[in-house]
């Protein structure tokens, strides 16, 4: 056997035994036995993207759809986000609204598959749902197909993601030919550990966000902005995330095409939530949404150190204070990025560019926040969101033993490493071909 074929077909052996391993039989509060799997994992795939052939790319992303199906039976063990889509679901099957009351509310209902057990594994107590009614169409089914199962519920849910994960590889291989770029700069997303471990083995919708927001790009840039501003609007309302890149088509396509496709996007959204119409509880909804992001925080980078000057000079934390900051400092941002960018690059470059600005003023920032701008980057030639897929996965060293501690070191390390990365390519350095035997291609 040729020494190249060697190190390829070990490194996929490898991809798919810490698959395995890490989806089935590592909680998050394990942490050396977490952080050494996803270590080798991802050498693994940089093994596979400097070994693989030109020509060899289509065995590679049928890879990565293998990695995701053997996750198929596995319940999460980096999120306990399911016990709320499990408890949503059982009640719109029991013709409940989730929406509408507290969680402690329902126990006394008698509703099937409703009780304490439940109850108890909810990270979300005191909050109304937030999940959008798109989501909810999901958890339904994961309800219906298994009510009494969280496993069952689980895979069916998971089915859901595994489709749209396929059609995410499937539209990232046309845009790349649509855009001239090599075929290996989707394996950058499609074999990638985060994006397989967090949307296919966690159950993260970012996955359904991604999917809507490409299906966008691709009608964008055949010059059909309508099925374009439908497909955003749905990316929208399955995650308000990507407003952040709208303003990005000012310079783009006008003020008239924006205001156009802005009106698409805000009925296609305003469609999807009509559900919400008649919930007496609308703005309890918007108030639990309004205190998750006064009150949480996590692995953020400008918001750290606005708390930290919050302490030395307040002596507290002032978050409530300071999120608001963090808002008002995105959006100015975004804005003045989008004003000043130049009108001949591609979008999806210039949302990289957003999509970073909105994760550096995040109070919160969970390591699947990171994927969909890593799913934009593969139609770039920027390389460290791949990078930082690597370490913000170390943000779960938070959890080691069982009890959560806010590790600000693991923080620092985090942002100084990836500051180093995005310096250097900002100053010429193309970590394609430095990293990964990649072609760069120049702005």
């Amino acid at each position: 056997m040729p020494k190249q074929n060697y190190w390829l077909n070990t490194a996929f052996i490898l991809s798919a035994a810490l698959t395995i391993y890490i989806g089935y039989f590592v909680p998050r509060e394990s942490t050396i036995e977490l952080i050494t799997a996803y270590s080798l994992f991802f050498v693994s795939i940089i093994v596979i993207f400097r070994k693989l052939e030109t020509g060899e790319e289509e065995l590679a992303y049928y890879w990565g759809m293998l990695l995701r199906v053997l996750l198929i039976a596995s319940v999460p063990k980096l999120s306990d986000d399911i016990f709320r889509f499990v408890w949503d679901g059982r009640l719109l099957t029991s013709l409940e609204d989730p929406y509408k009351h507290l969680p402690a509310y329902f126990l006394d209902k008698n509703i099937e598959g409703i009780d304490q057990a439940l109850f108890s594994k909810l990270n979300s107590q005191e909050y109304f749902s937030i999940y959008p009614p798109l989501n909810q169409v999901i958890f339904f089914l994961g309800a219906l197909f298994s009510p009494n199962s969280i496993v069952w519920s689980t895979v069916v849910i998971r089915i859901v993601l595994l489709i749209f994960e396929l059609g995410n590889i499937r539209l990232i291989q046309r845009l790349l030919a649509r855009y001239g770029l090599p075929q290996k700069y989707g394996l950058i997303y499609a074999l990638n550990p985060l994006v397989i471990l967090e949307l296919t083995g966690n159950l993260h919708f970012e996955a359904i966000v991604i999917f809507f927001l490409l299906q966008a790009l691709w009608y964008y840039e055949q010059n059909k902005l309508h099925q374009s501003a439908l497909f955003f609007g749905l990316s929208v309302a399955t995650k308000f995330i990507p407003l952040i890149v709208l303003p990005l088509l000012l310079k783009k396509i006008g003020l008239k095409k924006t205001a156009i496709y802005g009106l698409i996007v805000l009925a296609t959204v305003a469609v999807s939530f009509l559900p919400l119409i008649n919930t007496a509880h609308v703005w309890a909804i918007w108030d639990s949404m309004t205190l998750y992001f006064q009150k949480f925080e996590f692995n953020g980078s400008i918001y750290y150190l606005a708390r930290w000057y919050g302490f030395e000079t307040a002596g507290h934390n002032i978050i409530a204070q300071s999120g608001k900051w963090m808002m008002y400092a995105t959006f100015g941002t975004i804005m003045i990025y989008s004003l000043v960018s130049r009108k001949k690059t591609d979008w999806p470059r210039q949302m990289v560019s957003v999509w970073l600005l909105y994760l550096l003023f995040a109070t919160t920032v969970h390591p699947w926040y990171a994927i969909p701008l890593l799913a934009i980057s593969v139609f770039s030639n920027v390389r460290f969101p791949f990078l930082w897929s690597y370490l913000i996965f170390l943000t779960y060293i938070n959890y080691s033993g069982g009890e959560y501690q806010d590790r600000v070191d693991v923080v620092m390390i985090e942002y100084s490493i990836l500051a180093v990365f995005i310096l250097l390519e900002i100053f010429g350095v193309r970590l394609n071909k430095w990293l990964f035997s990649l072609p760069s291609r120049e702005s």
